[in-house]
């Protein structure tokens, strides 16, 4: 049996931590406190993910709501639009930061499986956050950073569909739309691949493999040292990937609108960009002074 190189153990033990997670072995006798455990990180995630950060950055540095402008949306689009491009990147970092805790976090401890319905809570928590009475953004950069964790090629192919899809129409919300709706076929396909024919062959050639029934999602008897881990997409991954693909059409139901009618706002680089967020930037302002004038009026009128 030859000797696995260091690369192949380490990816051999990745993508065993990955599938049945660091707590599993320890709870293979009692299956009702893992799966309680499963169902805690979960609710966790979706509290987590209620952390907006478009609206927590747009009070504290600009003691303003972001829900009061431009679409109405507390999320990464609508704070470049209105903030700039300072407070659109934080946004981003912000969001995806959260998404990190709860899906490789989950990952680690429980397996894909829970990292997945982690990942879905955070999306939903971002979209409806529980500390801001259920209305937040639309849950594409929490998806992204979902896909990114769990399936870094998945990821970097959706990010091309994006990113060819935004030059060539100037739609960010296209962008977003097209490349979650094709995220399910996608990541089924590369994860069948990848999982049933390209890692079970390299793990054999380094000697990682014996006789053993393949793991489905679940951890089983080992008789030796190594094993292979040769497996199809699991029904959570489906359910969630179909799922968010039609989440994110209904999310966008405004946008589609917009787009149809020629209304929707178009992404701008170079002077362009920099004379539209000018003229966003007069608009905010003088936003901000009407609602002040208003307040001021409303507390006249209170004495």
């Amino acid at each position: 049996m030859p000797t696995p190189s260091a690369f192949a153990q380490f990816l051999y033990n990745y993508e065993y931590l990955k599938l049945n997670g660091i707590l599993r072995e320890y709870f293979t006798e009692n299956a009702l406190t893992f799966f309680t455990l499963c169902a805690v990180w979960v609710v966790f995630s979706y509290l987590i993910g209620s952390v907006n950060f478009a609206i927590v950055l747009s009070k504290l540095i600009y003691r303003d709501d972001i829900r009061k402008y431009g679409s109405g949306n507390a999320g990464f689009t609508n704070m470049r639009r209105t903030f700039g491009t300072r407070a659109g990147v934080l946004t981003l970092l912000g969001d995806f930061g959260k998404t990190v805790v709860g899906v490789a976090v989950g990952m680690i401890l429980f397996g894909v499986n829970t990292a997945t319905f982690a990942g879905l809570a955070c999306v939903l928590g971002h979209c409806f956050p529980c500390f801001y009475k259920f209305k937040g953004g639309k849950g594409v950069a929490a998806a992204g950073t979902m896909a990114f964790i769990l399936d870094p090629i998945v990821f970097l192919i959706l990010i091309a569909i994006f990113i060819l899809i935004v030059l060539s129409t100037k739609y960010l919300s296209l962008g977003s739309i097209m490349s979650l709706i094709l995220y399910p076929l996608i990541h089924s396909r590369i994860y069948d691949w990848l999982h049933s024919r390209i890692l079970p062959n390299y793990f054999i050639k380094n000697g990682l493999y014996t006789e053993v029934p393949t793991l489905d999602g679940a951890i089983t008897a080992i008789p030796s040292q190594y094993h292979t881990l040769n497996h199809t997409v699991t029904a959570p991954m489906i359910f969630v990937g179909i799922f968010l693909a039609v989440f994110v059409v209904v999310m966008h139901r405004a946008n589609i609108r917009r787009m149809m009618n020629g209304e929707e706002n178009r992404f701008l680089i170079g002077k362009k960009a920099k004379e539209k967020a000018r003229l966003l930037a007069e608009s905010t302002a003088e936003a901000k002074k009407s609602r002040h004038r208003l307040d001021e009026l409303d507390e006249e009128l209170k004495d």
